[in-house]
């Protein structure tokens, strides 16, 4: 005769035994007993059996974790393939090669005005990002935007030289457009898709990283998945990164993509500023594939280390094209480089007061690597102000250089060096003196408050009302220099 017991569970009895059947599918044993099973002996089998269980599970989640840890020691990932978004395709020997903006053919877009007018635009985070707009967008009221037929971007740089590149496809270039564009906390939101499952799968377990994470961050706030081919055609955009194989410099140019056997028009141009501003540190550096026999790869991360002002890619651009005649001749209009440099002041005098350098930040990438490069940075910047005609004591005081090309006549191209420590140096009301210790005390970040966006904005007004006081902004003053001058060796 069966009987039901108050927790649900069979019994029948035989004689002086009694056989227990649990009503838990997942428990397909029995308990045979001499005496009547009671209440308590049930919870103990049922707790000794889920006791078991745990133990499986956690031995489960153990070994997954070891097995993932060795892996990450190792430098391997556990799923095979490009799991990296925008990896660079191959293409086809001999097969036409679609021209971009990204190329160093200097067309009749870039001549017919018989003026060459270049934009540099020095790396620096948020900072150099939106003082490089805000300096653009003076340059617009100034009717000079518009002439303008390369921009080379390093790091914070390439954010606003994308931006413009793109048109319509990114937004208006207005200032409250940019303003909201560029003053996004990029930073934040990378932080965050750190902790979204799909990214946390594919950071652990394939070679998807860190860098990916920022990729997904500007597409989303500024790009919108576009690639070289949606740039318009002018002005040329130049996005410079450093090769990590060999620490030479690396320019996203048609010309640089075949050689590896591969094409820039398809590559997104998130990727190509993320390759650019990947400082280490925080980010990983981007993969480009060489398509060649056997397989080999070029390794990229931050521009800054070899030219955090990116003038070397235009130096480059120059050379190349007045290879057979001379500056004057090809550009009898004149020829300007505006330099936009967001360099920081070199002194920390906020540490003084305080027992911890540390902040909330620290605590996922260590800031005083960053402040360590800007250490680095500004020495090569000296060097290559130098090569400008701008002498180490003048190169916070004075706007004006001179940059040397490689032609017979030894003429060179005008330089207005726009940069944030001249406000430290010119005399300037009392207002603008508060505002020259504030934005050159804004640290290398990938977000800014309201207060330091507003700050590098009119930071670029002042000194740009100062280049049109010393009348350096005329297009007179663009006049290419020649003569048998020392020249100093222009920058490679």
């Amino acid at each position: 005769m069966l009987k039901k017991s108050a927790n649900g569970a069979s019994s029948r009895k035989e004689g002086s035994t009694h056989i227990y059947f649990s009503p838990d599918p997942r428990n397909l044993s029995c308990a045979i007993s001499s005496r009547p099973i009671q209440s308590a002996s049930v919870k103990a089998i049922h707790t000794a059996h889920m006791r078991s269980r745990l133990f499986r599970s956690d031995n489960l989640l153990t070994i997954t974790w070891v097995v993932c840890l060795l892996f990450v020691l190792g430098g391997c990932s556990i799923l095979p393939g490009h799991w990296r978004p925008g990896w660079n395709q191959q293409w086809p020997a001999g097969k036409p090669v679609p021209h971009t903006a990204g190329s160093w053919n200097l067309t009749e877009l870039e001549s017919k005005d018989e003026r060459f007018v270049a934009l540099a635009i020095s790396g620096g985070g948020s900072r150099a990002a939106n003082f490089g707009a805000a300096v653009m967008l003076e340059l617009r009221q100034r009717g000079l935007l518009e002439q303008v037929d390369v921009i080379s971007g390093v790091s914070g740089g390439t954010l606003p030289a994308v931006y413009y590149g793109l048109g319509d496809k990114a937004g208006a270039f207005t200032e409250p457009a940019v303003r909201e564009a560029l003053g996004y906390d990029f930073q934040s939101s990378w932080i965050r898709r750190w902790f979204l499952p799909q990214n946390m799968f594919r950071y652990w377990l394939s070679d998807f990283t860190r860098s990916d994470i920022m990729v997904q961050v500007f597409n989303n706030q500024l790009y919108h998945d576009a690639t070289f081919a949606d740039l318009q055609p002018h002005p040329k955009i130049l996005i410079n990164s450093t090769v990590h194989n060999d620490n030479t410099r690396f320019t996203f140019t048609d010309e640089r993509f075949a050689a590896l056997h591969s094409v820039l028009a398809p590559y997104p141009v998130a990727n190509a500023v993320n390759a650019s501003s990947a400082f280490p540190g925080a980010f990983q550096d981007v993969t480009l594939q060489w398509y060649m026999e056997p397989t080999q790869y070029l390794h990229l991360y931050d521009g800054g280390p070899i030219d955090n002002l990116g003038v070397q890619a235009i130096t480059q651009y120059m050379n190349r094209n007045v290879l057979g005649t001379t500056l004057d001749r090809l550009f009898p209009k004149g020829c300007v480089i505006f330099v936009i440099d967001a360099t920081p002041s070199s002194d920390h005098t906020d540490l003084d007061f305080k027992q911890s350098s540390r902040s909330a930040i620290d605590y996922f990438v260590d800031t005083n690597a960053l402040d360590a490069t800007d250490a680095m940075l500004i020495e090569s910047r000296r060097s290559l102000l130098e090569r400008m005609g701008i002498p180490v004591e003048k190169q916070d005081r004075d706007p004006r250089g001179r940059l040397p090309v490689n032609d017979l006549r030894q003429c060179g191209c005008e330089v207005r060096h726009i940069s944030l420590r001249h406000l430290l140096y010119t005399e300037v009301s009392e207002a603008n003196e508060d505002l020259a210790e504030r934005v050159t005390r804004i640290k290398t970040k990938f977000w800014l408050s309201d207060g330091e966006q507003n700050d590098l904005f009119q930071a670029a007004k002042v000194i740009m009302e100062l280049l049109d006081h010393k009348q350096l902004l005329s297009e007179s003053s663009f006049k290419v220099p020649c003569g048998s001058v020392s020249v100093q060796k222009p920058p490679a």
